[in-house]
């Protein structure tokens, strides 16, 4: 299952991003993925019998960058709740330096990851 989020701002607690999606019975999984494919950044949450995909394109990439930045707190703001993307720091930051130069991520994602992250 994916989850698409659609907006992020920076509030007093943190950032938070938001998607339209139930949260209920998730939790972190403390790993990200690439998706090459729609050029976005994934963070796997877990369910009880799942995994599900918080999809982060391209126009979250900004709220990404001062994450990485700043270190402040990331959270998930679904439709019921509220959850803490624990890990999100040192996994974006180890993606963003494997993605730099590294073909194998598709040439669009290597070009747009390095061009915006650099």
């Amino acid at each position: 299952m994916k989850i698409y989020v659609h907006a992020a701002e920076r509030q007093e607690r943190g950032w938070m991003m938001t998607c339209d999606a139930s949260l209920q019975g998730v939790q972190p999984r403390q790993h990200m993925l690439v998706d090459s494919d729609e050029c976005a950044f994934i963070y796997i949450l877990e369910a009880e019998d799942a995994f599900v995909y918080v999809v982060m394109p391209k126009n979250v990439w900004g709220a990404l960058k001062e994450v990485l930045a700043t270190k402040e707190p990331v959270l998930l703001v679904g439709s019921d709740a509220t959850i803490a993307l624990d890990g999100i720091h040192e996994e974006m930051a180890y993606l963003i330096e494997n993605i730099k130069g590294n073909a194998n991520y598709g040439d669009e994602m290597e070009q747009a990851v390095t061009a915006f992250f650099a």
